[in-house]
């Protein structure tokens, strides 16, 4: 038995007093930054302040398509962006016409028309195109003829996009599949120049994309998890993102219970033995 292995206890008070004191820290951090959020750092915020302006230069009652073809598998990662630029473009005042050229990117829709609706979205804000069949010959048909997917009269604020694309102010490209911003730049932009195309995408399809920002073919690209987390706290979104509370107390308490085993195994070694105590 080695005593020069023994170390001081710590009184078994001041470790919920050393817990509470980290956690009321972390608390009044986030509530100064960014209630309820997970603020990633993020010194460039240039992407996210392309889509905001867009957004913002919006004129009043113009009608916005977004093509909403992401990929099942990497939704989640651009979700907040997404969904804080249709709440965006909502406070804007906008007409929002939702559409999918994939049959993939239409459940995504489906659900992202939903939770609209439950916000209190009504029809004459925001018209459900459903699926167009035919890839790029539908895209390129689209151009100049839309109509709902369930049929029938259009609200008449959306009178308009029954001439198709064309009728609308802004696009705003919800990419992940083959189908995405490289497709509407080439059959879209190409027809309809003067359409302002804004595209939020992951990070796996940023490089195929970055391109077209830099020729001026999109107004504004979310392209990165960086980007896309600076535009979502930036906006008034937050469903979706992580709580920084509720991360920082579950690794608080990690760390806690980690640094309590690793304090007292050195004093159950010292007053119990151990094999190394033993042969020394």
């Amino acid at each position: 038995m080695t005593e020069g292995r023994r170390r001081p206890a710590l009184p078994g008070w001041t470790w919920p007093i050393l817990l509470v004191g980290i956690l009321a820290i972390a608390v009044l951090v986030e509530g100064a930054v960014a209630p309820g959020r997970l603020v990633v750092a993020n010194p460039d915020t240039a992407a996210a302040d392309a889509l905001a302006d867009a957004v913002t230069e919006l004129p009043d009652g113009s009608l916005v398509l977004v093509g909403m073809d992401p990929d099942l598998g990497t939704y989640p990662e651009i979700r907040p962006a997404v969904r804080a630029a249709l709440d965006a473009l909502r406070a804007r005042g906008a007409g929002i016409a939702v559409v999918s050229f994939t049959t993939e990117g239409r459940a995504v829709a489906a659900a992202e028309v939903a939770r609209l609706r439950s916000l209190g979205a009504t029809d004459d804000r925001l018209l459900d195109l459903g699926y167009v069949a035919g890839a790029e010959a539908g895209m390129v048909l689209s151009v100049t003829e839309l109509a709902p997917a369930e049929g029938g009269d259009v609200p008449e604020p959306f009178a308009a996009a029954r001439r198709g694309i064309a009728a609308f102010d802004m696009a705003l490209i919800v990419g992940g599949v083959d189908i995405g911003p490289r497709t509407w730049v080439e059959q879209v932009g190409t027809r309809l120049p003067e359409l302002p195309l804004a595209a939020i995408v992951p990070a796996v399809r940023h490089p195929e994309v970055a391109p077209y920002l830099r020729s001026g073919q999109l107004v504004a690209l979310v392209g990165t998890a960086r980007d896309g987390a600076a535009y979502a706290a930036a906006g008034t979104h937050a469903d979706g993102l992580p709580s920084a509370t509720g991360m920082l107390v579950g690794l608080v308490v990690a760390l806690a219970v980690m640094l309590r085993a690793a304090w007292a195994r050195p004093r159950h070694d010292a007053d119990g033995g151990s094999p190394e105590g033993d042969e020394a």
